[in-house]
């Protein structure tokens, strides 16, 4: 899981479209209205199969590299006093994943597999409406793990011919 990388995909929205977002389920006071937050609801996906190996050297060391594809899930919600803002910020944000973040989610070695639909998130609290509208973006990443061989046997003699 890359946790810099969506701090700065983060800082990056709110460069692109001017909204604030916070991350979930945190015991801090939000900040004033209006506000996104996210959550990485899905932090590992598992793709198919084990991942690829390759077995290499590097100045007379052998290693091996384990190379996997994973998907992940980022829930982004988004708070106002009104209902009309929440759909708005989900909108900019929304399109930001679709077409104005592209560049930087591929520098990041990312992909976005799919944007999902903008719902109404709105909840009933005691006396009042706390508006949210909000979707979810499954990204594909990718994890390479490298260990060093300790040893390796290059020539087999069988005998024979």
């Amino acid at each position: 899981m890359k946790i810099a990388t969506i701090k700065e995909m983060i800082a990056q929205i709110k460069a692109g479209t001017g909204i604030q977002i916070i991350k979930g389920n945190m015991t801090n006071e939000p900040p004033p209205l209006p506000y996104g937050v996210y959550n990485i609801t899905s932090p590992y996906i598992k793709g198919r199969g084990r991942g690829a190996l390759v077995d290499y050297a590097n100045d007379g060391v052998s290693y091996q590299k384990r190379i996997e594809q994973y998907k992940f899930t980022i829930s982004f919600s988004f708070y106002a006093g009104d209902i009309e803002t929440t759909m708005e910020n989900a909108f900019k944000v929304h399109q930001w994943f679709l077409f104005m973040g592209q560049e930087f989610i591929r520098n990041k070695n990312l992909a976005v597999v799919e944007v999902g639909n903008i719902q109404d998130r709105t909840t009933f609290l005691v006396e009042h409406y706390e508006y949210k509208h909000g979707f979810d973006v499954h990204f594909r990443a990718t994890d390479e793990q490298i260990r060093e061989l300790s040893e390796t046997i290059e020539i087999i003699n069988l005998g024979g011919i």
